[in-house]
């Protein structure tokens, strides 16, 4: 049970809130046959993933993990036909991972999740208040706020 706001500490709610929406994404995945599928390939692999193909070196430096890490996730997601690996366009000797049609499935079915992921949430608090919240940690985020 999420603690009350005041007395929780704002990571503790961000956290909470995060896990909530894994929890929906990954149950959503299943419910739609992509069962194969883990949080940790939408997080770290998918997110990062231009329209037009993005190197793994690419991917493991946007996700903070290492290129051998990185090579094993984009594996196994090409094993199960979400990913390919085909030739950079800009550079013949390198590789770009880009998505495989059932890729673009599963992903249609995490952007459907999101959207009505919000739809939900802003029918629980209003959808001025979600904005308001989007607003204020897009703002964070841009200003880059580190101790």
């Amino acid at each position: 049970m999420p603690e009350e706001p005041t007395s929780a500490f704002l990571p503790q709610l961000v956290g909470q809130a995060f896990n909530l929406m894994l929890d929906g994404l990954y149950q959503r995945l299943v419910e739609a046959g992509y069962d194969d599928l883990r949080p940790t390939h939408c997080l770290n692999v998918f997110r990062f993933m231009d329209c037009d193909g993005t190197r793994p070196t690419t991917l493991a430096r946007r996700a903070g993990m290492t290129p051998q890490a990185m090579s094993e996730l984009v594996g196994y997601l090409e094993q199960r036909d979400y990913v390919r690996r085909v030739p950079d366009p800009n550079d013949g000797r390198g590789r770009v991972v880009v998505y495989s049609d059932r890729g673009v499935r599963a992903a249609d079915v995490s952007s459907a999740y999101f959207a009505d992921m919000e739809a939900r949430w802003g029918a629980v608090v209003g959808p001025d208040r979600l904005l308001d919240v989007k607003s204020a940690l897009a703002e964070i985020l841009r200003t880059d706020v580190r101790g």
